[in-house]
């Protein structure tokens, strides 16, 4: 389903499927998150100051309230699913979706591998979560042609950095590990979350870290915790302290 209303003031959000031409429809200026809905938004504030954090950054108008968007959420029964919510400088986008992960994802874990494109580091959009993602979707695309879930980037000095669509963390010495933002990537909501609730350390690493490593796994709003089980040609078992990550993640948004 999708809602769209004019980005002022006192909008309103209607059912339809044509919106106002602008700038991003040309040059791609627009700015989104991508929310898990369970009863409510989970973690909806934090995505919120993120999407506002965004639209700072490209001169977009931000015009959502919280408590309305919790009342919108509330009216139109959105329960359970992925709600996207898009900003440009003429459109509010609300659009809502199946959670696209089932228990069989979880249980196998996901393969991975590694793109031939890099990061910029120096680029803003690199940390933002922008409608220029086109990058993103044809990587990811390309890598589940060759079987795999999910495709990692390095950045122009061969750090590693983040998924298409995911954070990225492994394991060493039991230690949780994760690229630092400054490699190039965006500070993920559930990345904010793990470094909250367990130690994690953030640096400059490489491809063979992350081979050496005696766990992986990735993250994000609608996956939450998902463990890596294949690694391009390598296979990665299952890790306790994976799994304990992921259980208390899931405990802890059962409130939401």
């Amino acid at each position: 389903m999708i809602y769209i209303g004019e980005n002022k003031k006192g909008y309103s959000m209607v059912k339809k499927d044509s919106l106002t031409i602008d700038s991003s429809v040309f040059f791609g200026r627009g700015i989104f998150e991508t929310i898990l809905v369970l009863n409510n938004g989970v973690f909806l504030k934090e995505h919120l100051e993120r999407l506002k954090d965004g639209c700072l950054n490209l001169n977009i108008p931000f015009n959502i309230n919280e408590e309305e968007l919790r009342e919108f959420i509330k009216n139109e029964k959105i329960r359970n699913k992925a709600l996207k919510i898009t900003l440009t400088e003429k459109n509010i986008i609300y659009s809502t979706r199946d959670i696209p992960y089932g228990i069989a994802d979880y249980n196998r874990g996901f393969s991975i591998k590694l793109s031939e494109v890099r990061r910029n580091s120096t680029s803003k959009l690199t940390y933002l979560k922008s409608t220029c993602y086109i990058e993103n979707i044809m990587e990811k695309e390309k890598a589940k042609d060759e079987g795999f879930d999910e495709v990692i980037f390095l950045n122009e000095r061969g750090e590693l950095t983040e998924g298409a669509t995911s954070n990225i963390y492994f394991i060493k010495n039991n230690k949780i590990c994760t690229p630092k933002v400054s490699c190039g990537l965006l500070d993920g909501i559930i990345r904010g979350w793990i470094k909250n609730n367990f130690q994690v350390e953030e640096g400059c690493y490489n491809i063979e870290d992350l081979r050496n490593s005696e766990g992986i796994f990735i993250s994000n709003s609608l996956l939450g915790i998902m463990r890596v089980s294949q690694f391009e040609e390598e296979f990665f078992g299952e890790k306790d302290l994976i799994e304990e990550i992921k259980s208390k993640y899931e405990s802890s948004i059962i409130s939401f």
